[in-house]
């Protein structure tokens, strides 16, 4: 017997999603549910582990989900619950309340796509900073976190699995033969009861029939309808398309005398071959027809591609906001708020930051705090992509393009990202070739694929980043200067952590509770551990200390603390060294017209010292060339600077630049 897990945010959804299963499937899998504080404690000998939301997938541990066959479901909401809210009247402001905040976001583009938008939702959750003081609530099973002030509660339970999530379950347990039949009946039984309620009141308004009539029209499976004798009363126009016939040639006639082969649960008509189920309908336990459902086997194998073109849809969107970013400390929250500020806008951003500091992070925040939060975010790296291959990831190329392209050619990233944003990272590896490109699509915002002479408009918003100094780049002439300029319309830096220690401690509980579950950092580390590592300069930032924390819950032993001794040895020996080096830091430290000296060979790159003391006198700065020499000769001891002969003069290292930027 095959087995499920299932791991849901709070144990009601998982309860919920069980039941379904079992009603499905007739209890012929084995189903256990658990939430996200009690997984750990289940067997892993599971066939399929099912996460309720991406929410749910994110907070359990990675290691424990890594090796095993798992999907992150589809959840709809069940129509048998939505009539009370077709009875509040238009234009009503309703809290939407659910456990976290995309859940909410999630059921509203549900409900409103349902057509049930008469109504103004307004999310809630625990945690939420502010919330409208309003009458009614509608929640998806989650009424205990309704706010007590709240006159009115509308649950319309806990969402349920949709058919595309069904079929991949089946399909990852490699059981869709077995199983098909089953699921069917299942999800068409729910249209036959909505039908059926429709049906019964068409009796008396003729306008319900007709909407019943083009709720079937717009079903993907042919659907007939018919009495006890099984003479047809109502068909679909996807029905007659498959059985190739007009209405009136069926309307009213015995189906099987007609179609004889649609007593078979599978048959060829005209050369499709079509899956045949049949469905009694009663009505109050009394048998009084029956739907007969035609279903194209190449719908099935159009289900298994497009769950897999959804999961490569879902990579474009942002799923990180500001709430994200964690930390404390005045510089991080000066940056997240100068950041909500940019995102209002639709200028083009320069995210600059070493490597690690959460740029792609604050980049995801902005488009999800911008007005273009509902359309896609679409990243690429320019490091990561073969120089060969950039061109047509970027913008697309037509039939016939090159050798080896693909039949009616390829949609861009630019093209994917429009009404959405488009996230450049790693700008500053771009080669001169495609900075060009990318100069008149900012210029002019429209692509053109390749092989086609068409420009295509687009509307996008452009945020790009970077860990090297794009302004020494210009000047090195590794990047063109007008598309510096374009790109830095709104400039943001992303902090390294060693300039905001004080949110370590905070990084380090937060990421040790998403890995490890732990709530104490003094009850898994010991106060010298915790010492070394505030006191570390982490070159790698977040994304090393994410590392960091990994490793030890990964070698930690049941029972005792994180000591120094556990810590990887690189950051041990970084702190003894910084120890030692007290003293010399006192003889590293530049003093006023030491910098003075440095940033004129930063932005004047090969000055000599001549050229640097008439610059001296210009400014009125008490430097001649005989301390300009001694000033140098430091900034060289210290490794801030180099000294070459002849016109490559002076140039500035990679320490003095650091330096530079700080200053």
């Amino acid at each position: 017997m095959k087995k499920i897990l299932i791991i849901s945010m709070s144990e009601d959804t998982g309860l919920s999603i069980k039941r379904q299963l079992e009603m499905i499937f007739q209890k012929e899998l084995y189903i256990e549910s658990s939430n996200i504080f009690d997984y750990k404690d289940k067997s892993l000998d599971y066939d399929l582990l099912i996460f309720t939301s991406e929410d749910a997938k994110d907070v359990c541990e990675y290691s424990f989900y890594r090796d095993k066959n798992y999907i992150v479901s589809n959840r709809v909401i069940k129509h048998e619950y939505i009539d009370e809210i077709l009875n509040i009247p238009s234009g009503t402001e309703v809290l939407l309340v659910n456990d976290v905040k995309s859940s909410c976001e999630e059921v509203i583009r549900q409900l409103k796509g349902q057509g049930l938008n008469h109504i103004e939702y307004y999310k809630y959750y625990p945690g939420i900073e502010s919330y409208k003081d309003l009458n009614i609530a509608i929640t998806p099973g989650e009424s205990h976190l309704v706010p007590k002030e709240i006159s009115k509660i509308i649950d319309i339970k806990s969402r349920q699995l949709d058919i595309s999530t069904v079929i991949e379950i089946v399909i990852k347990l490699n059981c869709m033969d077995k199983y098909r039949n089953i699921i069917s009946s299942y999800f068409y039984r729910d249209m036959i009861n909505i039908s059926r309620k429709y049906i019964n009141k068409s009796q008396q308004m003729s306008k319900l029939k007709d909407l019943l009539t083009n709720l079937l029209d717009n079903q993907k499976n042919g659907i007939i309808y018919t009495n006890i004798e099984n003479d047809v009363s109502i068909l679909n126009e996807e029905a007659l398309h498959l059985l190739d016939v007009e209405e009136k040639q069926i309307l009213s006639k015995n189906i099987y005398e007609v179609f004889e082969e649609l007593k078979e649960d599978f048959t060829s008509i005209n050369g499709r071959k079509i899956l045949v189920s049949k469905e009694k309908i009663t009505d109050n336990n009394i048998y009084t027809g029956n739907m007969i459902t035609l279903t194209e086997v190449k719908h099935i194998h159009k289900i298994d591609d497009e769950l897999r073109r959804k999961e490569k849809i879902k990579q474009n969107r942002a799923k990180y906001t500001f709430e994200s970013m964690v930390g404390n400390s005045e510089s991080l929250i000066r940056n997240i708020k100068l950041a909500k500020k940019v995102a209002k806008t639709n200028s083009t951003i320069l995210i600059q930051g070493e490597t690690g500091t959460g740029k792609e992070v604050l980049a995801q925040a902005i488009h999800d705090e911008s007005e273009r939060c509902d359309y896609p975010f679409v990243a690429i790296n320019f490091a990561a992509i073969p120089e060969n291959l950039i061109e047509s990831e970027l913008f697309g190329y037509e039939d016939g393009a090159f050798t080896g392209a693909r039949k009616n050619g390829k949609e861009g990233l630019f093209k994917k990202a429009h009404k959405g944003t488009i996230f450049l990272d790693e700008i500053g590896d771009a080669s001169l070739h495609l900075q060009s490109r990318l100069l008149r699509v900012l210029q002019e915002r429209e692509i053109t694929p390749l092989g086609s002479t068409e420009t295509i408009p687009i509307d996008i918003r452009v945020i790009a980043a970077t860990n090297k100094d794009l302004l020494h780049e210009v000047k090195v002439k590794n990047f063109r200067e007008d598309l510096y300029y374009r790109l830095n319309v709104m400039p943001i830096y992303s902090i390294p952590l060693r300039e905001r220690k004080e949110d370590i401690k905070v990084l380090l509980k937060y990421y040790l509770y998403k890995i490890a579950k732990c709530n104490d950092l003094y009850e898994f580390f010991t106060e010298d551990s915790i010492e070394i590592l505030e006191k570390y300069n982490w070159p790698g930032n977040i994304r090393e200390l994410v590392n960091v924390v990994e490793y030890v819950t990964t070698i930690k032993d049941k029972g005792i603390k994180i000591n120094k001794s556990y810590l990887p040895k690189y950051i041990t020996k970084s702190f003894i060294d910084t120890n030692f080096e007290q003293e010399d830091k006192k003889v590293d430290l530049l003093n006023e017209k030491d910098i003075w000296v440095l940033d004129k060979i930063y932005k004047y790159e090969g000055i000599g010292r001549r050229t640097l003391a008439l610059l001296a006198k210009e400014e009125k700065f008490d430097l001649g060339e005989g301390k300009i020499r001694t000033i140098m000769e430091k900034l060289k001891k210290q490794e801030y600077i180099e000294i070459n002969r002849g016109l490559k003069g002076s140039k500035i290292l990679e320490k003095g630049l650091k330096l530079i930027r700080n200053q």
